[in-house]
C-alpha cells in the first residue's frame, strides 16, 4: 500500500488534480466577502461557500479521475503489472490498487481544501473580529469538504472500473463525466424535485436529509462501497486472466 501511495504522490495526475482542485475553489471564492469587519471565523465560510460553487460542481468529476483512475493501464503497458504480480498476491494488489484509486481522488480535494483553508487563514482571519472561532462554523466547512472529497472517490472508482473494462484511458475519464453531468442535466432540465439524483445537492447538503444530514452522508458511504467492491471484483477477475 505504501509502495502504491508512494507512487500515486509521484506521478503528474495527482498533482495536476490538486492543483486544478485549488483553482476551483479560489475561482469559486467571493471576494466581496471579505472586510474587517468580518465575524471571526469568516474565512472558513469563504472556503465553504466556495466549495458550492459552479467552478467546483464543474471540476469535480475532471479532478476525481486523473489522479489513479487509469493507473491499471499505464502498469499493464509498461509491464509493470506481470512483473509485480509476480511478486505479490493477486488479492493484496488488488485491494492496494482499488483504496488507492479511491483515496486518490478522495485526498485532492481534502488537501487542495485545506491548503486554501489554511491560505485564507493567514489572509483573511487577522482582519477580522478578535474571539474564538465556532465549532459550528470548522464543522461547517469540514463537513462539505469531506462530501467533496466522497463524491471525488466514488468518480474516481467508477473510472478505474471503467479503465478495466474498456481498457481505454478516454472512456475512464470520461465516463464519470458524461454520467456526472448528465445527473445535473436530468435534475435541472426535467426532475427539480429529485434532489437525490443532484450531485451539487451532495456536496452542498442545502435541504434536510434527516438529523444531522445522515441521509446524505448514508447515501454517500455506500455509493462509494458499493463502487469500491464492484471495482475490486472486476479488477480480481481481470488480473486473473494474465
Amino acid at each position: 500500500m505504501l509502495c502504491e501511495l508512494k507512487r500515486l504522490f509521484a506521478g503528474r495526475g495527482m498533482w495536476t488534480a490538486m492543483l486544478l482542485a485549488v483553482s476551483a475553489i479560489l475561482s469559486g471564492t467571493a471576494w466581496t466577502g471579505i472586510a474587517e469587519t468580518s465575524e471571526t471565523g469568516n474565512f472558513l465560510l469563504l472556503v465553504q461557500n466556495a466549495l458550492c460553487s459552479r467552478s467546483v460542481y464543474f471540476l469535480m468529476p475532471v479532478v476525481a479521475v486523473l489522479p489513479w483512475s487509469d493507473s491499471i493501464l499505464s502498469e499493464r503497458k509498461g509491464g509493470f503489472l506481470k512483473s509485480i504480480l509476480s511478486r505479490c498476491i493477486r488479492r493484496v494488489y488488488v485491494e492496494n490498487k482499488i483504496l488507492t484509486v479511491a483515496l486518490g481522488a478522495f485526498l485532492s480535494w481534502i488537501i487542495a481544501g485545506m491548503a486554501v483553508s489554511f491560505l485564507f487563514f493567514v489572509f483573511f482571519f487577522p482582519m477580522e473580529k478578535k474571539g474564538m472561532i465556532s465549532i459550528s462554523m470548522i464543522w461547517g466547512m469540514a463537513a462539505v469538504l469531506i462530501r467533496c472529497g466522497l463524491i471525488a472517490a466514488t468518480l474516481g472508482t467508477i473510472g478505474g472500473i471503467c479503465a478495466v473494462l474498456s481498457e481505454s484511458s478516454y472512456l475512464a475519464f470520461g465516463f464519470p463525466l458524461v454520467g456526472y453531468y448528465f445527473c445535473i442535466i436530468i435534475q435541472e432540465r426535467y426532475f427539480p424535485d429529485a434532489l437525490w439524483i443532484y450531485p451539487p445537492e451532495w456536496i452542498a447538503g442545502s435541504v434536510n436529509w434527516g438529523v444531522n444530514q445522515e441521509g446524505l452522508w448514508c447515501f454517500l458511504l455506500i455509493f462509494l462501497v458499493l463502487s469500491i467492491v464492484l471495482h475490486g471484483f472486476i479488477l480480481y477477475g481481470k488480473i486473473e486472466e494474465l
